[in-house]
């Protein structure tokens, strides 16, 4: 007989008044200095924590006293600590390591800033397309590394999507994940619990059934319905009726919820939710494909966007060299030599048509209008969608009302994207402008201070300025911080570096 589906039971706690009072706050765990709870879960509580050998943030999660007794709660915490800390990916929470203190079991992770996307939905409603393909997309490109590890991850749902201010998405809680490629298998049902969430729960899941990767992508589909709907594909007055309702019931068309959505966005989603799985996409990898195509097809605007932007959940967001940036040292250095021609009209068109538009006197390009969202993160969200669409990250930085201390991320972030899209299109002083006033606003931010002093020694080096741009890199170097730099950014500042040696030789 199959279990009726149910999110957890909990055992009876012989010391329910020690858990009642169980807080780590201001203990420590080996290296972990405990700084305050985050919350808690079915099994486990969440506290923030400074890891003292590497100094930097946390989150340790730590088995609950009540089932320390129980050796198959135990082993379920460790499967989760395994299952999850064999994946490397932006999209999924990394996990540092698993141990045991004091007789308390725990687990060491990233610590993800941000909110996770339940609470986003309850704020946004009904999302809009683009971030609902963003978020989709990078949750699609986690499940695409846990299913080439052989992992499925069977509890996808909004609470375990983590949101970043950054606009990352990052999977959490493999606690349930099976482990379909040989390894040790946990009876997690033994422990009182059901595959998944009723609410995003897969046919073959509520039917008690084996489950793959394809499980994992049916419950990507009920929560991308739940995104774009502003409610579950399915709901109940328990979770037993929800289940059957996922065995048994289509749900109502998007299109009809929806009607502002484009039909291949709606059958995408419908697809996902397929009864058979074998009528699902074969792979999260097939999938990422026609989510890239729909945000270029319907986020971005005419004539395109860069595919680079959108890129972050299936890559490291490794920089590409940039028409301007990729040439050898000299024809950089001619470049610019040629540009101050231009500039006192001394050698007008000598061959320019043939380079780089001159860095100097580009105008800016037009800017398309763009709506003003509720949120300065949904105007953030927007612009991640478009690439490199200038008038969405200036939307970003120019965003009203200023909220004292609530938006400074996003606005630095757009700035610092702005900065890269004026280097790409050689608009070097329009680049160097915010570079400077990162500069000038770093006595009071360290971050804007490290990526003014980076910017600065870019721009040196790329105008030949040899010893001022080495000034500017030992001052970064002797900050400690260069880890903490943009990667992008980052690479170009090893650029500049290997430049700079260069002409000294």
């Amino acid at each position: 007989m199959t279990t009726p589906p149910s999110e957890s039971v909990q055992p009876a706690a012989a010391n329910g008044a020690a858990a009642a009072d169980f807080d780590l706050t201001d203990r420590t765990l080996g290296e972990f200095k405990i700084l305050r709870r985050l919350g808690k879960g079915g099994m486990a509580e969440v506290y923030l924590a400074e890891q003292t050998t590497l100094n930097r943030q946390v989150a340790i999660k730590v088995l609950r006293p009540e089932f320390l007794a129980d050796p198959s709660y135990v082993k379920r915490f460790q499967h989760e600590a395994r299952a999850a800390g064999g994946l490397n990916h932006p999209n999924i929470v990394q996990v540092y390591t698993v141990d045991k203190q004091d007789g308390l079991y725990f687990i060491a992770q990233e610590y993800v800033r941000g909110s996770n996307l339940r609470d986003f939905m309850r704020k946004k409603g009904q999302l809009e397309l683009p971030i609902a393909l963003h978020i989709m997309k990078q949750v699609a490109a986690a499940l695409q590394v846990a299913g080439q590890a052989g992992i499925v991850h069977r509890d996808i749902k909004p609470e375990n999507i983590l949101l970043t201010k950054k606009g990352e998405a990052k999977v959490a809680d493999f606690g349930l994940a099976q482990l379909t490629q040989g390894g040790d298998r946990v009876a997690l049902t033994q422990v009182g619990v059901t595959m998944g969430t009723p609410l995003y729960m897969s046919p073959e899941q509520a039917a008690g059934k084996q489950v793959d990767h394809r499980s994992d992508l049916y419950s990507l589909g009920a929560m991308s319905y739940h995104m774009l709907a502003g409610k579950p594909p399915f709901q109940g007055e328990n979770a037993l009726a929800v289940a059957v309702q996922h065995l048994n019931d289509k749900p109502k068309p998007l299109k009809e919820l929806r009607p502002d959505l484009p039909q291949p966005v709606c059958d995408c989603i419908h697809k996902l939710m397929a009864k058979r799985k074998e009528d699902r996409y074969p792979d999260a990898q097939t999938l990422l494909g026609e989510l890239k195509a729909f945000q270029r097809q319907f986020c971005a605007r005419e004539g395109g966007a860069d595919e680079a932007a959108f890129s972050a959940a299936s890559t490291t967001g490794s920089f590409s060299r940039r028409k301007l940036l990729d040439r050898p040292a000299r024809q950089q250095f001619l470049v610019f030599a040629l540009a101050a021609v231009v500039v006192t009209g001394a050698a007008a068109g000598i061959g320019w048509a043939m380079r780089v538009k001159d860095p100097f006197l580009t105008p800016p390009p037009a800017e398309p209008a763009v709506d003003r969202r509720e949120t300065i993160e949904a105007q953030y969200f927007e612009a991640i969608c478009r690439g490199n669409d200038e008038a969405a990250w200036l939307a970003v930085v120019n965003y009203e009302p200023v909220e004292p201390g609530g938006n400074k991320l996003e606005r630095k972030l757009a700035e610092l994207r702005l900065a890269m899209i004026y280097l790409q299109q050689g608009r070097l002083n329009a680049a160097e402008q915010i570079f400077q006033k990162f500069r000038n606003e770093g006595v009071t931010d360290p971050w804007k201070k490290l990526h003014g002093l980076a910017g600065e020694a870019i721009m040196k080096s790329l105008r030949g300025d040899r010893v001022g741009s080495n000034l500017a890199i030992d001052t970064v170097d002797r900050l400690g911080d260069a880890t903490k730099i943009d990667a992008k950014l980052r690479v170009l500042l090893d650029e500049a570096r290997d430049r700079n040696s260069r002409r000294k030789s």
